[in-house]
């Protein structure tokens, strides 16, 4: 039993890792809406390992030992022979409307990744079929499992290779063969511990096959690389991105500079974010090198205070920080997430930068954004969120299932806060045809002004354009008629278009950058007026602001816009369309008809489970509710955790780690708890001497179930409406905040799963693997469904729909129990 408990670990370990490991990989090589797509439908595997032990249960179940072997064998195997092959396929998901090969490109996607998954289901739904009498323990094992390997995952990725952690997770898996192998006997042993190591180094950096991830064409790092005498000269890795540093001499990258602009531009080196996002260092040598700046739309709030404190969210390479300075900023607060970028402007590229970071009015914070804009106690004149996204993966709509909680109304809201009473945020955005981005921050800021209490927000906000970029510049009081004067003089002067001044007439926007229509001029005259319902309705897109609970900013699709694109753009409407919605739909429609298919399968193939007259439906209703519940209220705590610890890697480790390791703990303790089960048909009595207070299966589960209930409400409740008091608390106190918030429900949310799988062992032994692939598969489509209720719905609805899920599930138990 000692080898299975540790062999399951390893195995849980090593999926769990894997799974987050290729998000990241192919999040470099592709985008992250894409390797969303790939790896939840070959998550599927997972459940459909749990088909394949249901029928050929007798046949596995038999040889269990080499089984367990081949399959953890054959995971181990599968990471980089898989991830190898998978670089070689020509897939350009850009290309899918206009190129029909690219659906088998991406078939073959699926395919690959399915592997790996597949074999390390069917480890463990074989594992649990065989020893289910024991399901509290293994399950036990395997949350452990999981949670470390999530934890580890995260950890490794500081300074490593998405490439060398896959060796890392091979090695783990390889581990598990062996003490399998060794187990069987002594000559596969040997042999296994010889693939081992031919693998390792046939996979390896200075190995024949090497393991590299291939860029997509369409990401920035591989226009920039393509420069003339261009040069990588540094690459680092963390959880949060990988970062290539890009020399040429032809790279110029200042958006929305004005046409009006004659100077001489500095030379610059990129810092470029997971292949694609962009972020210039300045080579000069006094400030006025860089002058350059003050001809760009978010210069505008400089021209308007004299002598500002300012706060640049989103320092990066320290273009913003430059134009801060060279305007007369007498202090800047860099703020600035990648703590690796903050080290590079501070030693490797701290000439080249003529020392940006190490000035004594530059002070450098490593904090994400609206994190920094919760706990500080500084106010600023300038508050400037300029450009944080990429161009490309912006203008091509791929950010729809991307969460910000900067551009929420309440982080506006948060923003303004931190403003002396005359002061002005700026936030720049790139401009997209037909407009929506720019669009939807006018509308985000007018609500969070509305909900200060302001009821006319026309006369606090400000917006410019240039061909590429916006400004909206917005202050807590009226703008005065010398601050407008200003505004006018700085667009005509740099030949930027007007867009909304209070006051402003129609005869004076559209001017420099012409378009057929004053769209943008039209646009937020009606989002500033009492109509702005009726545009959020009748507008092409979804503008309607983001809010905390619905974060996704990106989100501009809209259902009954979609039959109009494709009757005006039959070519193009996929580019227009915003289609990283789009993915999530087809990804929540393949996983649905995969799920019902593999789960019929069994039922359709396998004898010995069509024979069994009851507890299939109860089975099927019961272990769905479950994973779709455990999958909802994870993803709910998340988003909550993310925002309270206020950095995006530790939200998400701390839950992993919180639900998945105290999962196991309350599978455990359910085991204990329990009454006498069976074991080969008999009654397992209690052990002599041990006193101990027992439920039958139906009170424990209906115990845990009203436990998550009540915890969960109490929980969301306390995030809710002491989010303030909450957030107060230093980091490392609200990382063991989060910790303690999603143990106790985690710790419940542990015991309904093993111990409704012990009874049908007891009573349904058939039903044992088959079950665990329904939960399996349940868990996939939970986490697409989930994301897109939390985009329709919101995460707090999405959270009570979870404990909904909880209370069918207990309800249905007792079919299975009885």
């Amino acid at each position: 039993m000692t080898i299975i408990s540790v062999t399951i670990f390893l195995v849980s370990a090593a999926v769990l890792g894997l799974e987050l490991v290729l998000v990241r990989a192919l999040s470099i090589g592709h985008w992250h809406h894409f390797s969303y797509l790939v790896i939840s439908t070959a998550l599927l595997g997972f459940g459909a390992g749990g088909t394949i032990v249901s029928i050929g249960s007798k046949l596995l179940t038999k040889a269990h030992k080499k089984s367990l072997w081949a399959f953890a064998f054959g995971l181990a195997l599968a990471v980089p022979i898989v991830f190898q092959i998978s670089q070689k396929v020509p897939l350009d998901e850009l290309q899918l409307i206009w190129d029909r090969r690219q659906l088998l490109y991406l078939f073959a996607y699926y395919l690959l990744f399915f592997i790996p998954f597949f074999c390390a289901g069917a480890f463990l739904a074989l594992a649990f079929t065989i020893w289910a009498d024991k399901a509290h323990r293994l399950y036990f094992y395997n949350m452990i499992g999981s949670g470390l390997g999530a934890a580890g995952a995260v950890i490794l990725m500081y300074g490593n290779s998405p490439e060398g952690l896959l060796l890392v997770i091979t090695s783990v898996a390889f581990v598990a063969a062996l003490i399998l192998a060794f187990a069987v006997s002594r000559p596969l042993g040997v042999v296994t511990c010889v693939c081992a190591g031919l693998c390792l180094f046939v996979f390896s950096p200075r190995g024949p096959f090497g393991l590299e991830i291939e860029i997509s064409e369409n990401k920035s790092l591989a226009y920039y690389s393509a420069l003339p005498d261009a040069e990588t000269v540094a690459t680092y890795y963390s959880p949060l991105a990988r970062l290539d540093c890009v020399q040429a001499p032809a790279i110029r990258h200042f958006p929305g500079l004005s046409i009006a602009y004659q100077g001489p531009l500095p030379q610059q080196m990129l810092i470029i974010s997971d292949a694609d996002g962009t972020s210039a260092i300045n080579n000069f040598d006094r400030l006025s090198d860089v002058n350059c700046y003050d001809y760009t739309t978010s210069a505008l709030a400089y021209h308007l205070l004299s002598d500002p404190n300012a706060c640049v969210i989103g320092a990066g390479g320290g273009s913003d920080v430059a134009q801060a300075l060279v305007l007369g900023a007498r202090k800047v607060t860099a703020v600035e997430m990648n703590s690796q970028i903050i080290d590079l402007m501070r030693s490797e590229f701290n000439e080249y930068s003529s020392g940006l970071y190490s000035r004594a009015d530059v002070q450098v914070v490593a904090a994400e954004g609206r994190s920094f804009l919760q706990t500080t106690r500084e106010l600023f004149d300038i508050i400037n969120i300029s450009l944080l996204d990429s161009f490309s993966a912006s203008a091509a709509g791929l950010y729809a299932l991307n969460e910000s909680h900067l551009y929420t109304i309440e982080a506006i809201e948060q923003a303004m806060t931190k403003l002396r009473p005359n002061g002005m945020l700026s936030i720049t955005r790139v401009l997209k045809t037909p407009p929506r981005d720019c669009l939807k921050m006018l509308a985000t800021i007018n609500e969070a002004l509305r909900r200060r209490g302001i009821d006319a927000p026309v006369r606090h906000i400000m917006m410019i354009r240039s061909i590429a970029t916006a400004t909206i510049v917005v202050s807590p009081q009226p703008f005065s008629t010398s601050q407008i004067a200003n505004t006018r003089k700085f667009a005509e002067e740099r030949s930027f278009d007007l867009v909304h001044l209070p006051g402003i007439k129609a005869e004076e926007v559209n001017r420099f950058h012409v378009l057929e229509e004053p769209a943008y001029y039209e646009s937020a005259r009606w989002i500033l007026s009492s109509q702005t319902e009726a545009f959020y309705d009748g507008y092409i897109y979804n503008v309607r602001p983001a809010t905390d609970d619905r974060p996704y900013f990106f989100d501009f699709f809209k259902w009954e816009s979609l039959p109009y694109m494709i009757r005006m753009m039959p070519r193009q409407w996929l580019h227009f369309s915003e289609w990283g919605y789009l993915i999530l739909v087809a990804t929540l429609l393949q996983a649905i008809c995969a799920s019902v298919l593999l789960i019929l399968l069994p039922l359709v193939v396998t004898k010995r489970i069509r024979n069994i007259a009851s507890n299939k439906l109860a089975a099927l209703g019961y272990f769905v509710l479950l994973g779709l519940a455990y999958m909802f209220l994870e993803m709910g705590f998340i988003q909550k955790l993310t925002l309270l610890i206020g950095h995006p890697v530790f939200g998400v480790a701390v839950t992993l780690l919180g639900f998945l390791v105290f999962s196991g703990f309350g599978a455990l303790a359910s085991g204990r708890l329990s009454s006498p089960c069976f074991r080969r048909g008999k009654p397992v009595p209690a052990k002599a001497g041990i006193a101990r207070r027992s439920y039958t299966a139906s009170q424990l589960i209906w115990i845990a179930v009203l436990a998550i209930i009540f915890l969960g409400v109490v929980e969301i409740a306390l995030v809710t409406y002491r989010f303030e008091w909450l957030v107060g608390f230093s980091r490392p106190v609200r990382i063991l905040l989060g910790l303690a918030i999603t143990g106790p429900p985690a710790f419940f949310m542990g015991m309904p799963f093993p111990t409704a799988l012990r009874q049908l062992h007891t009573r349904s032994q058939p039903l044992v693997p088959w079950a665990w692939g329904v939960n399996g598969f349940a868990s996939v489509v939970g986490a697409v469904l989930g994301t897109f209720w939390a985009i329709s719905l919101g995460f707090t609805i999405l959270v009570f729909v979870a404990l909904g899920c909880y209370f069918l599930a207990a309800v249905i138990s007792r079919q299975i129990c009885s």
